[in-house]
């Protein structure tokens, strides 16, 4: 039973035809530098859970990412700024600075959140700053279903079309004992 179960999660064999839009997809995507999004996001913890609504705003290595929560109540913003990055939230008047957003977060709210690999996990691909661990897992178009990168592991359960390109549409991050759970409304090209 227990090897039934092991044989199931495994990843099925990627065919040419899957390899060959794996490809084309992976190269038309890393391209893609400057995008905006809109959607919903839940971070939860064992402790706490942050639903929101979050804009991302990315401009080649410069971002400008906000969660909104219900009647502000936790709202959190964190932007790139020359040598650094700032962090603002609702529970502090002061805005916060660190040379990393990795540092920054985990010094404010105990998480550790890679932020450098997300704006490109976002997109559905893997980082180039870190190994993949194991194989892709491709759905039948050619696009990540699953993918273990820097310590996390990645689901991409849904796609759409937006210009010409096809992008995550819901996106789900889990790394210990963090959950992130983002739904994309909309992407702006």
């Amino acid at each position: 039973m227990l090897v039934l179960i092991s044989a199931c999660s495994q990843p099925k064999p990627v065919n040419q035809s899957q390899k060959l839009a794996w490809t084309q997809h992976q190269l038309q995507i890393s391209k893609l530098q400057d995008w905006n999004l809109n959607g919903r996001v839940g971070l939860y913890t064992k402790d706490e859970a942050w639903p929101g609504d979050l804009q991302w705003k990315q401009k080649g290595d410069q971002y400008d990412m906000r969660i909104i929560a219900s009647l502000g109540a936790g709202s959190m913003r964190v932007y790139s700024v020359e040598g650094g990055v700032v962090l603002e939230h609702s529970s502090s008047a002061v805005p916060h600075f660190s040379a990393t957003p990795e540092t920054l977060l985990k010094e404010q709210f105990g998480w550790e959140l890679p932020v450098r690999h997300l704006r490109y996990w976002m997109k559905g691909i893997p980082s180039p700053f870190a190994e993949v661990t194991g194989v892709l897992d491709l759905n039948s178009r050619g696009y990540l279903n699953n993918l273990k990168q820097a310590g996390w592991a990645i689901s991409f359960s849904r796609y759409k079309q937006t210009a010409a390109y096809i992008l995550p549409a819901k996106v789900l991050l889990e790394h210990e004992d963090l959950s992130i759970k983002i739904v994309i409304r909309q992407w702006t090209i």
